[in-house]
Parts: C-alpha cells; sequence; structure tokens
C-alpha cells in the first residue's frame, strides 16, 4: 500500500481491459481525477504478448467504436463513447509508463507481486481458475458478476465451480472476496437498503416480490451474442439472475422452493434470452411463504406480444397484518432505469449518502473500505454463493431444454 496524506492507496492490478463494463464503468472510476482516491491502477493484464500490442488493440477499439456511433448501433451510446474515452485513456497511460502491462496469457504466477489486490473482467468460464490463483498469492478480490458458472457446456445445470468456490472462500476468511455485482450499488438499490428497516416499521414485514428486467438490445451484436451462450456457460438467467438474486438476499432473504421456470431462446441463441421463475422466500423481514416472481427478457420488440420500451424494476410488496380482517398492503419501486424509490402511496424516498451516478465508484468505495477495516463487503463471495445456489437450483428443477416455449416471432 501506498501513503496518500492519512489514509493508504493499495495498488491494484486489473485483467481483462477490454471487457465492456471494465471500459465503460470500471475505468472512469478507478482513473477519476488522474486516479481514484482510494487505488493506484499499478497494471493492466491481458493475452496479448508486448505492450506495443495492446496499444495497437486498444486504438483498433476506438476506430471500431467510432464507426459503430456512426453506423447508428447506438444501443447503449453512452457506454459506447464511454469505452472510446476509457481506450484513449489506457493508451496515454501505456505510453507515459504511468501503468504496466503483463501479458497473463500463459502464467498468472510471472506476473510481478506488485499489488495488494487484483480486479477479474475476464470470461466467466475461467473466473474460478484467476480466482484460485490469486487467492493462493494472498490478494483481495473484485470480480466481474457472475462469479462462477453454474452450467456446463451443454447447458445443464452443474455445481462443479460452485462447489470449489464455496471451498476457497470458507478456506480464506481474511481475504476480502468481493463480487463487482453493479445493481446492489445503483443509486436506487442502496437508497432501498438505507430506507428498508423504516419500510418495515411503517408498511410491515415482506409478503412478495416482482421484478423484471425488459431490454430490445439487438440479437445480431456481437458483444450479447458471444455473452449469452453455451460456450461462455452464460445464459439470461444467470447474466440477470445475480443482479435480482442479490437484492434478496442483501436484505436477508433466503430462496427456499423454486415453484416454476419457463424459458425463450431467440434465433440463433443456444441458450435462454427470455426466462421468468417463480420461487418462495424466507427470512426475518419476510412474511412466512413470501412469494417471489422474475422475468428477464432480451430482444423484446421481437417477442410475439412485443414490449417496446426497456424497462427494469424491482418491486416489493410489504403488509401489515396487525389487523388480520384488514391486511394493508403498500408496493415499493425500486426503478432501476429511474434511478428512484417510490411507493403506492406516492412516496419517493432518498438515501442520506449520496451515491455516485456511476457504480463503480460506490463498488470500488466499498471494496476499499473492506480491505482497510477488514470486514465483509455487502456483496461478498459468501453471498455470491447463495445466489448463484438459487439459480442452479433453477436450472437444476426446471432445465431448459425440458420447458422451452416458442415466445418469439419467427
Amino acid at each position: 500500500m501506498e501513503e496518500k496524506g492519512d489514509s493508504r492507496k493499495i495498488n491494484i492490478c486489473q485483467f481483462g481491459y477490454t471487457s465492456e463494463w471494465a471500459l465503460a464503468k470500471f475505468f472512469p472510476a478507478v482513473l477519476r481525477n488522474g486516479f481514484s482516491e482510494y487505488f493506484n491502477l499499478k497494471r493492466i493484464c491481458g493475452r496479448e504478448p508486448t505492450k506495443e500490442r495492446v496499444i495497437e488493440r486498444l486504438t483498433h477499439g476506438i476506430i471500431r467504436r467510432c464507426n459503430d456511433l456512426l453506423k447508428g448501433k447506438n444501443w447503449r451510446a453512452k457506454n459506447t463513447r464511454t469505452e472510446r474515452h476509457s481506450c484513449a485513456d489506457l493508451i496515454d497511460l501505456l505510453v507515459d509508463d504511468k501503468v504496466e502491462y503483463s501479458d497473463a496469457s500463459k502464467k498468472l504466477d510471472n506476473i510481478p507481486d506488485d499489488y495488494g489486490a487484483a480486479i477479474l473482467f475476464v470470461n466467466n468460464p475461467v473466473h474460478l481458475k484467476y480466482i484460485e490463483t490469486l487467492v493462493n498469492k494472498g490478494k483481495h478480490i473484485l470480480c466481474e458478476k457472475p462469479i462462477v458458472t453454474v452450467t456446463n457446456k451443454h447447458h445443464e445445470a452443474d455445481r462443479t465451480q460452485l462447489d470449489r468456490l464455496e471451498k476457497l472462500v470458507e478456506e480464506n476468511p481474511e481475504l476480502v472476496l468481493m463480487d463487482a455485482e453493479h445493481y446492489s450499488a445503483k443509486k436506487a438499490t442502496i437508497t432501498f437498503y438505507e430506507k428498508l428497516g423504516e419500510m418495515v416499521a411503517d408498511y410491515g414485514r415482506i409478503a412478495g416480490i416482482e421484478a423484471y428486467t425488459y431490454e430490445k438490445d439487438d440479437p445480431k451484436k456481437e458483444r450479447t451474442k458471444t455473452l449469452l451462450s453455451r460456450k461462455n456457460q452464460t445464459g439470461l438467467l444467470l447474466d440477470m439472475g445475480v443482479h435480482l438474486f442479490g437484492v434478496i438476499s442483501n436484505i436477508g432473504g433466503e430462496v427456499t422452493e423454486i415453484n416454476n421456470a419457463t424459458y425463450g431462446s431467440h434465433k440463433g441463441y443456444d441458450v435462454e434470452t427470455y426466462v421468468d421463475t417463480s420461487f418462495n422466500v424466507q427470512g426475518n423481514l419476510f412474511h412466512e411463504n413470501a412469494k417471489a416472481n422474475f422475468t428477464f427478457a432480451k430482444f423484446i420488440d421481437k417477442l410475439k406480444k412485443p414490449i417496446e420500451e426497456d424497462n427494469k424494476q424491482f418491486n416489493i410488496i410489504f403488509e401489515n397484518r396487525n389487523d388480520k380482517k384488514n391486511i394493508l398492503e403498500t408496493k415499493v419501486t425500486i426503478d432501476f432505469n429511474k434511478g428512484t424509490v417510490t411507493d403506492s402511496n406516492n412516496k419517493t424516498w432518498y438515501s442520506d449518502s449520496d451515491p455516485a451516478t456511476n457504480e463503480y465508484e460506490n463498488i470500488l468505495k466499498q471494496f476499499y473500505n473492506s480491505i482497510i477495516r477488514k470486514q465483509e463487503p455487502r456483496t461478498s463471495f459468501r453471498r455470491s454463493i447463495q445466489n448463484l445456489d438459487a439459480i442452479h437450483r433453477v436450472y437444476e428443477s426446471f432445465p431448459m431444454h425440458k420447458n422451452l416455449l416458442s415466445i418469439y416471432k419467427k
């Protein structure tokens, strides 16, 4: 660690610098005002053999993103612009020798041991390989979701990676191992966490949850085709489920019985691009036999019953059952797109902590504080294991190939 005034900056090593979320969210956060006030970006790692090849790849990345914007490929256009700027920032830092580069394609042990924490944005199926090596080197880890995959190359439920991760976490309690699951770091979600105690006091305990994420996206987009694929061992249930199951576990909820799951798959995809699942939840803040339902959908304008607008909401149903003859129900809505928390009485809730708009600034702050204070972060690997177990049980109880519906237009 490096001294900075009365605080300590932590040297970090970043793996997978070309990831969409690394370029769109992580680098803008960590490079804010030169460097984050918490971390010093010591080096980046990738598959290129030399720094010159990295600069060449980043340069091509700028050109490609400019062409995408000019051609009107503007889904997540804001991200595309930010990625372009991050590529330019990294080129400057590499040219000026302010950030070092290491080839991580062969052996991680060859990377100089001059950092205290690792940031992972590598492909989902190899997360565990990196985590195991870095834990053995005694490194704190912040890993982009999902921490591990829960299906095999045939898209069948598989706990192999999850079991290995669970053992690793149990054996290394001294390390801060944190999931960079960013929905829990959104302003609206943080507001909900901060105000949940007041909500329960005012409205009663939680009786149900209804959540959904509807996205247009482009089924021909290479990023989406690469992400949602058997090769990447990732379907939409895993990709989005880690976010919303995470909200449940972060408030002390535990998924019990899986009641149902159905799937849809857009033409050209070998995993689900639509999923609807229902299950039961228990916990101190929940009424007995609380019900929950999640619906995730990509390419919503291509559905047989098309949805025109993107929408991402997490609805919590509170019930005051003090008077059994007159149960009072209140719905609180976390609107991820609008960044608001409102209830069915038209009350809007606000955060006391004024979190950053860029989720990764909130994530990095929590990661830093967890290391310095030696405490478990909200989105710890331990809690992620709970979320991944629930997702695995959905796949295991209701396999995609046995519960696949025709929901997209031909």
